[in-house]
C-alpha cells in the first residue's frame, strides 16, 4: 500500500516538475536582453570569457573596463568579483560542447529551480505531509515570477536550489546524526553561503531546529561548532581573496538603505504591495497566503515555516533599498511563499469545517488560483520584452568590426548592449561614467575605444553631442535602431 502511495507522489511530482519544464523554456531562444539583462550580462558574460580568455575560477572577468564601483575610477582588467563563479563554471563546460548559446545558460537555471522544486517537495512533506508538499511544488512550478526568474542568467536559481537543499540535509542531519547527512548539510550550506547572502538569514529557523533538539545545551556541540566553521571557511576565504582587488568588487553599501527608505511608507508600497500583493501573488494569492500563515502549527514542524518566513523579513528589512530597487531579491521568497500558498489552499480544499460548502470553496480556489495566475502574468509578462535595437546592434558590431575590437556603448552604465557586440570595452552614455560628452569619449579614445555604438538614434542626433560624432568620425552603418562609429581617426 505504500509503494502505491509512494509511486503516485513521484509521478504526481514528476508530471509537476514536466509542466514547470515546459513553461520555464517558453522564450527560452531570446536575445539576452529581457528584464533585469544588466545582471544577466555580467553572469553570461564571466562564462564566455572563460571560452575566450581561458578558464581562471578565482578572477573571473565581464566585458567592461568600467567602473563597478565609486571607489575605482577602471577596471582594466575587466574583473567581477561578487559571488564564485560556480554557475558559470557549469555553463563554461557546457559551453565546451554546445558553442556559446545563451540557451545552454538558461537550461543550467531551469534545472536549478526544478532541483529546488524537488528539495521543497521533500522537506515540506517531511515536516507536514506529501498533498501539502505537492501542492507546494506546484506553486512554485506555475507561478508567472518564479518561472520567469527561473531561467535567467542569473544564479538566484542556484541560490534556492543550495538554500533548500540546505535545509533539507540539515534536518535529516538533527534527526538521524549521520555522517553522510552531516556532509551534505555542510556541502550545501557552504555552497549556499558564497552564493547569495540571503542564505544567512536561514540561520534563524536552523538555529530553532537546533534550539528544539539542544536547548542549552547547543553550546557544548561540537558538531553543530564543527558545522558552522565548514560552512563559513569558502565564503571567508573567497571574501578574503577579493579584497585584493577593489576595483572588481561592485560598490553594495547602498543596498541597505540609501536615501533612508527602511520601514518609511514607500518602503511597504513597494515591497509588499508592489512586488508581493502585484507582481508575485497577482492580488488574489494573498486570500492563500493569509490563510496559509493564520494555519495551526503542527507538532512536527513548529516555528520552523513561519521562522523561514519571517528570515525573509529580516533580508528585506536588512537589504532595504536593495530590495525596494530590484525586484529579482524578492525570489529568496519563493519557497517559503510557495510553503504558504499551499497551506492556505490545503484548508480550503481539505480542512474546512462542516459548517462551509465544499463546492463553493472548491469554486473560490479555482476562482482565486486563476485570478492569482493571470494578473500575476499580465506583469510578468513584460519581463519578456527585449530592449529595443540592442540585439540588432550588437550584431552589427560583430560583424563589421575585428574581433578584438574595443568597444564604447552610448546607451547608459547597463551592460546589456556591449555583452551582445561579443566585444570588450565600456558600457558608457547616459548616467554612466562615461558620460556621452566630448571630452569624455576623448579620455575613453585615449584609453583604447575603437568603436561607438548606441540604440539612442534619436537622442544622438538631437545633441552637440552626436553633431560631434557625426562630422569627426566615420559612420559605419545606421538605422533607425542603432548607430556605429569608427572612432580610430584616419582610418
Amino acid at each position: 500500500m505504500r509503494f502505491k502511495k509512494t509511486s503516485k507522489e513521484i509521478i504526481l511530482l514528476f508530471l509537476i516538475l514536466v509542466i514547470g519544464f515546459l513553461l520555464r523554456i517558453y522564450k527560452i531562444d531570446m536575445p539576452l536582453a529581457d528584464h533585469h539583462s544588466w545582471r544577466q550580462a555580467d553572469t553570461a558574460a564571466v562564462a564566455r570569457n572563460f571560452i575566450k580568455d581561458g578558464f581562471d575560477f578565482l578572477n573571473p572577468r565581464v566585458d567592461n573596463m568600467a567602473p563597478v564601483s565609486k571607489e575605482v575610477v577602471f577596471n582594466p582588467k575587466r574583473l567581477f568579483y561578487v559571488e564564485p563563479p560556480i554557475y558559470q563554471t557549469i555553463v563554461f563546460v557546457l559551453y565546451k560542447f554546445t558553442g556559446v548559446n545563451e540557451i545552454v545558460a538558461r537550461g543550467v537555471s531551469i534545472f536549478f529551480s526544478l532541483g529546488a522544486i524537488v528539495f521543497l517537495f521533500l522537506l515540506v512533506k517531511k515536516l507536514t505531509n506529501s498533498i501539502l508538499a505537492l501542492l507546494s511544488c506546484l506553486f512554485m512550478a506555475v507561478l508567472p515570477y518564479s518561472i520567469y526568474y527561473s531561467r535567467v542568467v542569473m544564479p538566484e536559481s542556484e541560490m534556492l536550489f543550495t538554500s533548500t537543499a540546505m535545509l533539507y540535509f540539515f534536518y535529516n542531519w538533527l534527526e538521524k546524526d549521520n555522517l553522510k547527512n552531516f556532509s551534505l548539510a555542510v556541502f550545501f550550506a557552504a555552497w549556499a553561503l558564497v552564493v547569495k547572502t540571503f542564505p544567512f538569514f536561514l540561520g534563524l529557523p536552523m538555529f530553532y531546529l537546533l534550539w528544539r533538539k539542544y536547548s542549552f545545551s547547543i553550546i557544548k556541540k561540537k558538531k553543530v561548532w564543527l558545522f558552522l566553521i565548514l560552512a563559513l571557511i569558502p565564503f571567508v576565504l573567497w571574501r578574503f581573496w577579493i579584497q585584493r582587488a577593489p576595483e572588481g568588487i561592485p560598490s553594495f553599501p547602498w543596498l541597505f538603505n540609501l536615501n533612508e527608505i527602511r520601514f518609511r511608507p514607500a518602503f511597504f508600497r513597494w515591497i509588499f504591495a508592489e512586488r508581493i500583493g502585484k507582481l508575485i501573488l497577482g492580488y488574489w494569492g494573498l486570500s492563500f497566503l493569509s490563510l496559509g500563515l493564520a494555519g495551526k502549527f503542527a507538532k512536527k514542524d513548529g516555528l520552523f515555516f513561519h521562522l523561514w518566513f519571517l528570515s525573509f523579513l529580516i533580508f528585506i528589512s536588512v537589504f532595504a533599498s536593495g530590495n525596494v530597487t530590484h525586484d529579482y531579491y524578492q525570489v529568496a521568497i519563493i519557497p517559503i511563499l510557495c510553503f504558504f500558498l499551499a497551506k492556505g489552499a490545503y484548508f480550503l480544499l481539505f480542512e474546512l469545517p462542516k459548517s462551509f460548502n465544499r463546492i463553493l470553496s472548491f469554486g473560490v480556489f479555482v476562482v482565486c488560483f486563476s485570478f492569482m495566475m493571470g494578473f500575476s502574468w499580465f506583469e510578468v509578462n513584460n519581463f519578456y520584452f527585449i530592449q529595443s535595437g540592442v540585439d540588432l546592434a550588437g550584431e552589427a558590431v560583430d560583424r563589421l568590426t575585428p574581433k578584438d575590437a574595443l568597444i564604447l556603448t552610448g546607451d547608459t552604465a547597463d551592460v546589456t548592449l556591449l555583452y551582445n557586440t561579443n566585444r570588450h570595452g565600456w558600457a558608457g552614455g547616459y548616467a554612466s561614467y562615461i558620460p556621452n560628452e566630448e571630452k569624455a569619449l576623448n579620455e575613453a579614445i585615449e584609453r583604447g575605444a575603437q568603436f561607438y555604438v548606441t540604440t539612442k538614434v534619436g537622442e544622438l542626433k538631437s545633441s552637440g553631442f552626436g553633431e560631434f560624432l557625426y562630422n569627426e568620425f566615420k559612420l559605419m552603418e545606421e538605422s533607425d535602431q542603432y548607430a556605429l562609429f569608427d572612432l580610430r581617426r584616419g582610418k
